[in-house]
């Protein structure tokens, strides 16, 4: 894959990792349990290709769309929100590089940032919509839910 193609796949994961942390993971393990890489075979990172981990994946991922809807949970912006998701970005940035023979470092870092950047945005961006009347939080939840998947989903078939 051209090199341009893994930093907007990676910036692209990271963003999903901004608005949902084990969504970016799951979409990744889906997509690479069914079309495996040479490259992640032979790593560390060969377990995100295994059909057990996209299942895992997809239950964290259910988990967290559920605990997104119930009032009184934590902000994304918290430090151990915010960590979990730059952790995620970071860890699709690595699965990308690595799968595509480059720097995971360098993959850490994108993958991190935008991660990092995507959650203080929609952050702001769901306090914004928010305000708007007649729109419920779990509604823009669930917006956001399905934005995230089909971005995760698209980029990854581009």
């Amino acid at each position: 894959m051209k090199t341009s193609n893994v930093i907007l796949q990676t910036v692209g994961l990271g963003a999903v990792a901004g608005m949902r942390a084990t969504m970016a993971p799951m979409v990744a393990s889906h997509y690479l349990s069914n079309h495996p890489n040479p490259a992640l075979s032979r790593s560390s990172l060969r377990f995100i290709q295994m059909p057990v981990t996209a299942m895992i994946t997809k239950l964290l991922s259910v988990a967290e769309i559920t605990g997104d809807k119930i009032p009184g949970g934590p902000d994304r912006i918290v430090p151990a929100q915010l960590l979990a998701r730059v952790a995620s970005g970071a860890f699709v940035g690595a699965t990308i590089f690595k799968a595509n023979k480059l720097s995971v470092i360098d993959g850490i870092l994108l993958g991190g940032a935008s991660a990092l950047a995507a959650t203080f945005a929609s952050f702001y961006l769901r306090k914004y919509v928010d305000k708007i009347p007649f729109v419920k939080d779990p509604i823009a939840g669930a917006v956001e839910d399905v934005i995230a998947l089909g971005t995760g989903i698209s980029i990854l078939k581009a």
